[in-house]
């Protein structure tokens, strides 16, 4: 329900409950009413896919601001950029092209993958891959789970976006990559995490006959350290998700790829049928 909006001479504003979380929404031009309002029911979406993956939003309120920027991506994508930024709260800022249908938008994996690093809290820069990887990962999960992605598509989505992370910058390792830094490591620091999140995810789930999952452990996670005011290093984060799994799931995949050169091996894991018929499952239920 719209708790509150304002129409102002140069911008929208908005804040509304979503899944037990207020959005705080701005959108930096004046757009027309109809627009802006499915702007804002499609922000409430994504959270709501969020709060699907254990039964709560990470944060009890956000601020998101969209800011329209048309044609400023060759494909002019209905969301070409966005970011989380941390200081004073944490804020989501995505880059938008509101002349896009609104269907592009729920589509579009942009939004999912800011909307997961809430998830975590903010990573050492030395172990990005760790949150970028992770939001890569789920973003293929909220899509999936939420329909807009079939199973067989976030598979194949996961498989491209491993195959990138393969190519890339081959010599170095996780850690290594995170310290060349996005500009040239990119696809190896968000696919080796994404690929981690996955192993450690159907070992959760395989070690305890499904009765766990990457999804329920960070739901442990948010409820004894999120909100979180400083950054955690990716060993300390580990350590924590294996402490509340209650046996070592994440330390090992971490002494076993972080240094590593290479790529994990993950021919098997996307293989497994888990992933069709769970983990990407269609989940049906309300806000």
């Amino acid at each position: 329900m719209l708790a509150a909006t304002r129409a102002g001479a140069a911008e929208h504003i908005a804040e509304i409950d979503a899944s037990g979380t207020t959005l705080r929404i701005s959108i930096s031009e004046r757009l027309d009413e109809r627009t802006a309002s499915a702007l804002i029911e499609w922000l409430r979406t994504v959270a709501g896919d969020l709060r699907a993956l254990y039964g709560r939003f990470p944060l009890a309120e956000l601020r998101v601001r969209l800011v329209p920027r048309r044609g400023w991506r060759a494909d002019d994508a209905a969301v070409s950029f966005g970011r989380v930024t941390r200081r004073g709260g944490e804020a989501i800022e995505l880059y938008i092209n509101p002349d896009r249908p609104i269907d592009e938008f729920y589509g579009d994996w942009t939004a999912p993958h800011e909307f997961s690093h809430l998830l975590l809290p903010a990573i050492s820069w030395r172990q990005r891959w760790i949150s970028e990887g992770f939001a890569s990962y789920y973003q293929n999960v909220l899509l999936a789970r939420a329909g807009r992605y079939t199973p067989d598509t976030a598979i194949r989505k996961l498989r491209e976006g491993f195959d990138r992370g393969r190519a890339s910058r081959p010599e170095l390792s996780p850690n290594e990559a995170s310290r060349e830094g996005i500009r040239r490591a990119r696809y190896k620091i968000y696919w080796s995490g994404a690929a981690i999140a996955l192993l450690a995810d159907l070992a959760l789930r395989e070690r305890s006959g499904g009765r766990d999952s990457l999804d329920a452990v960070l739901g442990r996670f948010q409820a004894c350290c999120l909100p979180s005011q400083r950054r955690w290093s990716g060993v300390e984060f580990f350590a924590t998700l294996d402490e509340l799994a209650g046996e070592p799931v994440f330390l090992p995949l971490y002494r076993r790829y972080a240094d590593r050169p290479g790529f994990p091996d993950v021919d098997a894991a996307l293989a497994n049928p888990v992933l069709r018929d769970n983990v990407f499952a269609v989940r049906n239920y309300t806000d």
